[in-house]
């Protein structure tokens, strides 16, 4: 697909969150190990939060920001990777970290290849607070799963 302001990347990426919170509702009407189904409300929630997050991020970006041009036209096949990850029958809490981890490094290396290709440098420094900001919810799923291991 091909993008031509910086407001369809923003867009796109609150898109794949969706997805990826889509993929934890249809996990969490198939799974019956309660460890799991309490971590998949927990995740359910912070992406929830986070696709908020990224709703308020456009809001109130600058018009000059969002209507920045560019145009991005690397494939990166996110959603036909939740779709294969729909397959899996029998996840627990490592498998839903393995699929959340290789969606948000797929992602944050599809943004990182569009700053690059980007020549102004305040698009540039908005891009790499939307991948910190990705990171960081990553971090924040990683240490929730730790502290289930603790319960």
């Amino acid at each position: 697909m091909r993008y031509h302001q910086l407001k369809e990347i923003y867009q796109h990426v609150t898109q794949i969150n969706q997805e990826l919170n889509d993929l934890y509702r249809h996990f969490l009407d198939q799974t019956k190990d309660e460890r799991t189904r309490i971590f998949l409300y927990y995740i359910i929630e912070k992406q929830t939060e986070n696709i908020l997050d990224i709703k308020n991020l456009i809001r109130d970006e600058s018009i000059g920001v969002l209507s920045t041009w560019l145009d991005e036209n690397i494939e990166h096949d996110i959603s036909a990777l939740i779709i294969t990850f729909k397959e899996k029958t029998d996840v627990n809490i490592e498998t839903m970290l393995d699929m959340t981890t290789q969606v948000r490094e797929q992602l944050n290396d599809w943004l990182f290849t569009i700053k690059e290709l980007v020549t102004g440098e305040t698009v540039k420094t908005h891009l790499e607070n939307l991948i910190q900001h990705q990171s960081l919810k990553s971090q924040q799923l990683m240490h929730a799963a730790h502290r289930m291991d603790d319960i």
